[in-house]
């Protein structure tokens, strides 16, 4: 039962199931936004829509359930350098030598080659015979 749809057939399922697609990630998005979320001890956490004040914010508390307070650890002892130290100044090095001018020394021309000589005729090809095929037969469906 093989249906032969047209361009636009094909164009009208194409769009009808690229908004179905859209219409349930909205709906699974508007869903998900609606459930509060829940720690493991039961608390709510995190804001929702029904906690935003109309300042753009929320009321948020932590709760802290250890009375430890962590302190950072010491630092270790900085090292101090000897006092003055000045490391000495290096000497200016010497100047490299100048390299010699090149001249350019004229070269002796190129011998001229003589030309090649002519070359043989070809023999002439000899007539081949000429190609014969039998008619095309249309076929009759």
């Amino acid at each position: 039962m093989a249906t032969n749809l047209s361009h636009k057939n094909w164009i009208a399922i194409g769009a009808a199931s690229a908004l179905s697609l859209g219409v349930m990630a909205g709906g699974a998005v508007t869903a998900a936004n609606a459930m509060p979320l829940f720690t493991s001890d039961g608390d709510r956490t995190g804001a929702t829509s029904a906690d935003v004040n109309g300042t753009g914010g929320a009321d948020v508390t932590f709760r802290v359930s250890s009375d430890s307070i962590v302190s950072p650890s010491p630092t270790s002892p900085v090292s101090v350098n000897s006092p003055n130290t000045v490391s000495p100044i290096s000497p200016v090095s010497a100047q490299s030598p100048i390299s010699p001018v090149s001249v350019d020394v004229d070269s002796p021309p190129s011998p001229v080659s003589l030309p090649s000589p002519p070359s043989a005729p070809s023999p002439a090809s000899i007539a081949s015979p000429a190609s014969w095929s039998p008619p095309s037969v249309d076929s009759v469906d």
